[in-house]
């Protein structure tokens, strides 16, 4: 199998190839930079590098939502980075004699907006605010794919844990001070996955004879930010419990605090579950033991 892959040098994308090289895929990657050691991984700046026919693509690029504030020059990079590239890359697909039979395009939970009371299965409609509209946009984009014939799942991945980077070593930077701490009031929803169940799940659905054209990529088990920190107090240990005010929170980041830290949203992947797929971290408890002991 020839695979394309954007956003291939990420913290999801880099273990993807990982696991896809080791079914002896052959794996092209796109981006801005590529790295100076690549053994094994075809890199290109440029669709047009693209060599043969590509039987998949997986799409996980865009510029990070919590990496900085939301600035209005902020906002159009995450939207070029996203929709745009989504846009050219189906374009791409259209150009070809023949197009690829899979793609797998991320998307998020931001899909759903925030709530405090709802469950969000793939079935519910979309919500409202600037998380909301750009995973609308994003992921029909995506759909354009299938008036080639291709197969399109889009993936809403929720806050993904790994040792190796991303959410999981900020959200626990207090407890290496011997803090337990959560935003605001702690009783937001954290819908999470942990990364080695993100790369299983893109494969299961590679390998899907029929597909689910929207997956939720979270596990069974959310958690509200204050039992997420109770969990990770058990494995690293606390001396003191202490919650970030919710004011010091929009202060420091604006406008995202409220989409991203001050609020959530409870998902379950009820797709995935339909379709046979068995998490291997379910739990929260089983997650954080696997990772802070790595």
């Amino acid at each position: 199998m020839h695979v394309l892959m954007t956003g291939g040098t990420g913290l999801i994308g880099a273990a993807t190839v990982t696991a896809l090289k080791e079914q002896n895929a052959t794996v092209t990657v796109l981006t801005r930079r590529p790295p100076a050691d690549a053994p094994r991984v075809e890199y290109i700046t440029s669709l047009s590098q693209c060599e043969g026919p590509v039987d998949a693509v997986i799409n996980l690029a865009g510029a990070g939502l919590a990496d900085r504030r939301w600035t209005r020059a902020y906002k159009q990079e995450i939207f070029e980075s996203r929709v745009a590239l989504t846009r050219r890359l189906v374009d791409w697909m259209r150009a070809q004699s023949r197009p690829p039979e899979r793609l797998i395009s991320a998307s998020a939970i931001g899909y759903y907006g925030a709530s405090e009371d709802g469950v969000f299965s793939e079935e519910a409609p979309s919500g409202a605010g600037f998380s909301a509209e750009l995973c609308r946009q994003w992921e029909d984009e995506a759909v354009c794919a299938q008036e080639l014939g291709t197969a399109v799942t889009r993936l809403r991945l929720g806050v993904v844990f790994s040792s190796r980077g991303g959410a999981l070593g900020k959200m626990t930077q207090a407890n290496q001070l011997g803090v337990e701490s959560w935003l605001g009031t702690g009783g937001q929803w954290l819908s999470w996955v942990h990364i080695t169940d993100v790369v299983r799940a893109i494969q299961f659905v590679l390998e899907h004879d029929m597909p689910a054209p929207v997956c939720n990529l979270v596990a069974p088990e959310a958690a509200t930010h204050r039992t997420f920190a109770r969990e990770v107090a058990r494995h690293k240990g606390s001396m003191l419990r202490l919650g970030v005010p919710a004011f010091a929170v929009r202060w420091l980041a604006g406008e995202m605090a409220d989409e991203l830290l001050l609020q959530g949203q409870r998902v379950v992947p009820a797709r995935l579950l339909d379709d046979g797929f068995e998490f291997q971290y379910p739990t929260l408890n089983a997650a954080l033991r696997a990772l802070m002991t790595a």
